[in-house]
């Protein structure tokens, strides 16, 4: 299953800073929403991003509901996480309103609430707590009006554990496997990602999130195909497991995928769960040598790379060449 080709290089949060060559994993936050202008153009000027225009939002949506349709199982929930997925999506509709208002609408009434999404036609009057009063389980309706994948986490035994999700657009990993992890045991296979203390630092950043600030932070890697794919999860892999080796096999190094990944962080109001929302943004190398400042940057930072850095983001073997075409068609549009 495969989105319309809508260009992301314009609102691509690129997630290195000005002058940076070299790249270590860190505990990169900022408060958030704030808009932030890049070289191509600009970003995170909301928490919830609908896309370029209304038909890319709907295309999104409507891939969401495939997908889901095709794997109810990209929805996970550990049976105590009821109320924090209830207010989650109060928190969204209320946010969503509030940054759209034109197409957004929440309303309090007498006896509960009424959301409107004018995009996708919905009208919904419920009342908080009764699941009777929703087409489908809370998590499920907010987050089928939503482009990110939401992952709840809770804290129990000093730390933060992950309970309850909808996912459609991971990267190489599977919501099946990871529910009910820790923190620790999730990110353990990133190198140098616990020994260093990134992973004790971050979740103490959790843990003293407040109800009054989001906060964010960009996560970069390439694609694992040459398309605009956003669902990479390990439920699919035999429909793009060839892709990339086909690629380096070709040398078709403009096509290979630069993935960005926008991740707020959230500490919900009634519950204090903490949301950790993942919003996917595509660009191609192709694109990325049209702003020649960013290609200069991103070959520096992926040539220096440390070999165990390079090998888990799954491109020690064919960076040096893809970076090497970069710089050349950077140049040459820079001419």
């Amino acid at each position: 299953m495969t989105a319309s080709v809508v260009s992301d290089l314009s609102c691509l949060p690129w997630p290195f800073p000005q002058g940076d060559r070299v790249f270590r994993y860190a505990v990169n936050v900022e408060p958030a929403p704030r808009r932030t202008e890049t070289a191509a153009g600009a970003w995170g000027e909301h928490i919830v991003d609908l896309g370029k225009s209304h038909d890319d939002y709907l295309e999104m949506m409507r891939l969401r509901r495939a997908i889901l349709e095709a794997d109810p199982g990209r929805v996970q929930m550990l049976p105590h996480m009821t109320p924090a997925c209830w207010d989650l999506m109060l928190y969204y509709m209320r946010d969503m309103a509030a940054s759209f208002p034109d197409i957004m609408h929440f309303d309090v009434e007498i006896d509960g609430y009424r959301w409107r999404n004018d995009l996708l036609g919905i009208d919904q009057r419920f009342v908080l707590g009764d699941l009777s009063t929703l087409p489908e389980h809370p998590l499920v309706f907010i987050g089928c009006q939503l482009p990110d994948d939401v992952l709840l986490v809770t804290e129990r035994d000093g730390h933060l554990w992950f309970d309850a999700a909808l996912v459609t657009s991971s990267a190489d990993w599977s919501v099946k496997f990871d529910i009910g992890m820790s923190l620790h045991e999730i990110h353990r296979p990133v190198p140098g990602l616990t020994s260093t203390g990134v992973t004790d630092r971050a979740e103490q950043f959790m843990r003293r999130l407040t109800t009054e600030r989001p906060y964010r932070r960009v996560n970069w890697t390439f694609s694992a195909v040459g398309s605009r794919r956003r669902d990479t999860s390990l439920e699919t892999m035999p429909e793009w497991m060839d892709d990339m080796p086909r690629l380096v096999a070709d040398r078709d190094w403009g096509r290979i995928q630069l993935r960005i990944e926008l991740e707020h962080l959230i500490r919900l109001p009634m519950t204090g769960t903490v949301v950790f929302n993942i919003r996917t943004y595509m660009a191609p190398l192709e694109e990325i040598a049209q702003v020649p400042v960013w290609a200069e940057q991103l070959a520096d930072i992926v040539e220096e790379l440390p070999g165990e850095i390079a090998a888990y983001k799954g491109i020690d073997s064919y960076r040096m060449p893809a970076m090497a075409w970069l710089r050349e068609r950077a140049r040459a549009h820079a001419a």
